[in-house]
């Protein structure tokens, strides 16, 4: 009996983890991006006219402006993220976020230095 609710538990909490839909991996990228972006850009790019006309004017302006530019609402397929028939790897991506949120400001803001397995997760 034990064993069965082990192995049930396991079930669950894999069938939790996996049920992630593409709209809110979207979003999550999305979230990141202008969580780290409001936080590591100055006051004074944060207020050009270039920032707030991508990112907006608030870290909540700046997901709203996202999740519309990556037509997130419209996302039914993890693929749908990749281009040239590659397939989208979920686990890279969690990877990937894992990386960028560990980083620091200036690395986050350097392109010459996004993680190697952001470069992985359309396959």
């Amino acid at each position: 009996m034990r064993k069965f609710f082990l192995v049930a538990s396991a079930a669950v909490s894999m069938f939790a983890v996996g049920c992630v839909s593409p709209e809110s991996v979207c979003e999550s990228s999305a979230d990141l991006a202008c969580d780290r972006i409001y936080e590591c850009q100055s006051d004074a790019v944060k207020s050009s006219d270039a920032f707030k006309a991508i990112y907006g004017t608030s870290v909540a302006d700046c997901k709203t402006k996202l999740y519309a530019a990556s037509k997130c609402s419209e996302r039914k397929e993890y693929d749908e993220a990749c281009t040239d028939g590659k397939k989208y790897n979920l686990g890279n991506a969690s990877d990937c976020s894992d990386a960028r949120k560990a980083q620091t400001c200036a690395d986050f803001l350097d392109p010459a230095k996004t993680p190697a397995v952001c470069g992985q997760i359309c396959k």
